[in-house]
């Protein structure tokens, strides 16, 4: 969807024929891009193409916001996008809630105890509701949003009002720490900075918060009170505190002992869990960790002082984006402009999204988290930029962009086509067993490189089933290859267990007791390895 935006976008500029403009921050976040690149150039090469595909993600990225920022779009426009993101929330919401009170009526079933919506994770659900609540709020309170006749606009209030008192009892009950957290700082910022212009709005949504909040929590304590409804009672986060604190002290260490090159992108799992087993005294393991939950962090600890410089580059051009924003509506209110606070309120609702990439990692698991906060940021920036910071591209890069850009979205659109091809011909397999994976064989080569690693696992499961049967011995040194390559990227106790089996059953005893106690301190609550 994001490269299909990209394209329209492109031809529409194309078939104008205007000049390309590029704003500050946009130069600064393209320059972040390249300084992250080049740690690219001295990982390991077992790494490097997962690490290759994260920061195409960011250079695709670069290039929708790069793109957004070409659109000429009327207020009322950017407003009907503002409702567009809220729809898509409510949508969300609805489905979280069929999930708590009608789950027999939710047509995305949940797993466990907490509801994620289609997420699959409740704390990126939770940070998309904080963002909605966010949205919510600024079309309350802001004027520059009425609507000129009374009873539309009666009617906009009305349904506003309902999201306020619903999004933050539906907070409580996702029980995220983050999600708590994302939403509280909304509502305080908003309340702070503008219940001195709007007061009699501000009333009114610190009370339907309050309202929904209230009643989120007491359904809470009822349910614990009475023991039914397993969704809605309150689950400790103790354990995840410690992990997560746990995660940061050692994430640090790694820091301190690689600062100026890191420890290479690509290979955060295998560097980290290896780093804290060989500690002393060494970190339990509690977890198989692909993230330091927390992207900064991630970049500098792989990427070394170049990737830093970088993120670096990044917060100062959205610092800088928000200073302006900050500035410009003092001048607005100043003024009595209508449409004054928006800038700022903008930042308030891409607050949630970007506290939730410092603790977790929503983009890698929610495109859409990924696409809205590009989107609404794009937006903020064609706001605070003005006149005087859209700078015209010359002519012939103009040329050169536009043509070339609409060659990358059509690309990255048949790409993505073929991955959500092979992505289905995989799953299907998977869930039938990988008993035959004659449908992942015939995969076509774009869908194949796409999925390089997971279809090399599938066919590498299958044959370990394969010679269950048969009982070929080609098949287990072909998997002990392919395992001993695997598990210098990945830590994973089935293919730990599986290898350890064949290198037993080969005689080759030495490497197998190498490979236990490495699997032990990795997994000591499996008994596989004891």
């Amino acid at each position: 969807m994001m490269a299909l935006l990209s394209l329209i976008i492109w031809l529409g500029v194309g078939f104008k024929e205007r000049s390309i403009i590029i704003t500050p921050t946009a130069k600064l976040f393209f320059v972040a891009l390249v300084l992250l690149a080049i740690p690219l150039f001295y990982t390991r090469p077992e790494w490097r193409e997962a690490a290759l595909w994260r920061w195409a993600g960011l250079f695709g990225g670069w290039v929708f916001y790069f793109s957004w920022l070409q659109t000429e779009i009327s207020k009322r426009t950017h407003h009907w996008l503002f409702y567009a993101i809220l729809l898509a929330v409510v949508v969300q919401a609805l489905m979280a809630l069929l999930q708590l009170f009608a789950p027999v009526l939710a047509w995305v079933p949940t797993s466990g105890q907490r509801v994620y919506g289609i997420f699959q994770q409740p704390n990126v659900l939770a940070s998309f509701i904080a963002t909605g609540l966010a949205l919510a709020l600024m079309l309350f309170l802001l004027p520059g949003f009425a609507l000129r006749r009374a009873r539309y606009e009666y009617c906009r209030l009305a349904v506003l009002g309902v999201l306020l008192l619903v999004l933050p009892a539906l907070l409580v009950w996702i029980q995220s720490r983050v999600g708590w957290l994302g939403g509280t700082l909304v509502a305080l910022l908003f309340l702070w900075r503008f219940y001195a212009v709007f007061p009699v709005r501000s009333k009114q949504a610190l009370m339907l918060i309050a309202a929904g909040a209230a009643t989120g929590i007491a359904v809470m304590l009822l349910a614990d009170v009475v023991g039914h409804g397993e969704e809605l009672r309150y689950l400790s986060h103790d354990g995840s505190n410690q992990a997560r604190w746990s995660m940061l002290r050692d994430t640090l260490r790694m820091i301190a002992a690689q600062p100026w090159l890191g420890w290479g992108y690509g290979g955060f799992e295998y560097s980290f869990l290896h780093f804290r087993i060989n500690q002393t005294p060494p970190t339990v393991v509690t977890e198989i960790a692909s993230h330091p939950h927390n992207e900064i962090l991630l970049w500098w600890v792989e990427g070394g002082l170049v990737a830093l410089l970088g993120m670096g580059l990044i917060i100062a051009g959205s610092l800088r984006l928000v200073r302006r924003a900050w500035r410009q509506d003092w001048q607005a209110f100043a003024d009595g402009r209508r449409c004054a606070g928006e800038p700022t309120a903008l930042c308030f609702v891409l607050l949630p999204i970007a506290l939730h990439t410092q603790l977790e990692y929503p983009f890698y698991l929610s495109a859409l988290h990924f696409m809205v906060f590009l989107l609404l940021l794009a937006m903020l920036d064609s706001q605070v930029s003005g006149v005087t910071g859209h700078k015209p591209l010359p002519v012939v890069m103009g040329f050169v962009l536009r043509g070339g850009l609409s060659l990358l979205s059509i690309g990255t659109g048949v790409v993505m086509v073929f991955a959500l091809q092979g992505g289905l011909t995989l799953t299907r397999a998977e869930r039938a067993g990988l008993t035959d994976i004659t449908a992942v064989r015939a995969m076509s080569g774009l869908s194949a490189w796409v999925h390089q690693e997971r279809r090399g696992f599938d066919e590498q499961v299958h044959a370990l089933l394969t010679f269950n049967r048969t009982g070929d011995e080609r098949l287990l040194g072909e998997y002990a290859q392919w395992a001993n390559g695997y598990l210098k990227k990945r830590i994973d106790r089935n293919v730990y267990a599986s290898l350890y089996l064949i290198l037993k059953h080969q005689g080759n005893s030495t490497q197998a007791e190498k490979l236990r106690r490495e699997a032990i301190a990795f997994f000591p609550d499996d008994p596989r390895f004891m």
